[in-house]
């Protein structure tokens, strides 16, 4: 039997056909199919066909839920090691007490915001996005915006002056969760200086109590994730880590964001 060559997953092409991947990205999912013998035009025409029928059925909300539920079980069946952390029906806390799932509806805009604790101004200063999902577009949240359990949110960056770097969150519960990269035990990747960043996935929140904090820790300089996974670790543990921040080496700059989860949980739909 002839073993199938196809190596692109299903829940890229669709970020593809959709136009959510970075220049890169897209770059190479190209040359991924180009290698297999398929033709990106003739995906996209089909992925987007298909989103346009299930748009065209349903109501909008129920429509983009249709199509989030599917790029997760596409997902799903890729990385079957990490199967949990994709399920949509029924989000399955992760160690860092959010759930993870692929975003396919059509970003917002970026906007530029610049909340937190920061380093030197400037034009090529970081910047920390997170963006709230819904329906129709993406929401941009500012420092202190008010977020509960079963909110999908979006990480960004943007770091014109290039440098190295980790996005990472705490919460309420003293969890703490890598969002970029998912390991601690190697070096913080390059940061990419075209423009803002998403990370192509999303984070539902869980019920941790009080706050979820996310940052994004710079070095113009190589450094390890574990740096900062643990001087996350140790803010976390602390009663002001809501405020407080990251105790880092000198060299390091840090920009953080805090979504307000005391006003309670969302309501669970009838």
């Amino acid at each position: 039997m002839q073993q199938d060559k196809r190596n692109v997953p299903d829940w890229l092409l669709e970020r593809l056909a959709l136009g959510e991947l970075d220049a890169e990205t897209a770059a190479d999912v190209r040359r991924r199919l180009a290698a297999e013998g398929r033709s990106p035009e003739d995906i996209a025409a089909t992925v987007a066909a298909s989103n346009r029928e299930i748009l065209a059925e349903l109501p909008a909300s129920q429509a983009a839920a249709t199509i989030r539920q599917r790029a997760a079980r596409a997902a799903a069946a890729e990385q079957p090691a990490r199967k949990r952390a994709f399920v949509w029906a029924a989000p399955l806390a992760l160690a860092g007490g959010v759930a993870l799932v692929v975003v396919l509806a059509r970003p917002a805009p970026p906007v530029d915001h610049y909340d937190g604790i920061k380093g030197p101004d400037g034009p090529s200063a970081p910047r920390l996005f997170v963006y709230r999902h819904r329906a129709t577009a993406n929401e941009a949240l500012a420092d202190g915006a008010r977020a509960a359990r079963g909110d999908l949110v979006q990480l960004a960056y943007r770091s014109r002056g290039g440098g190295y770097g980790v996005l990472l969150s705490i919460d309420g519960a003293g969890k703490v969760t890598l969002h970029w990269p998912e390991k601690s035990n190697g070096a913080a990747p390059a940061l990419k200086t075209s423009g803002e960043v998403r990370l192509p996935t999303a984070y539902e929140l869980d019920d941790a109590p009080a706050f979820e904090r996310f940052f994004l820790v710079r070095s113009t300089e190589p450094f390890s994730v574990a740096t900062a996974a643990e001087a996350a670790r140790a803010l976390a543990a602390q009663p002001a880590a809501r405020r407080q921040a990251l105790a880092l080496p000198p060299g390091f700059e840090q920009i953080s964001l805090s979504l307000d989860k005391t006003h309670g949980a969302k309501k669970e739909l009838p």
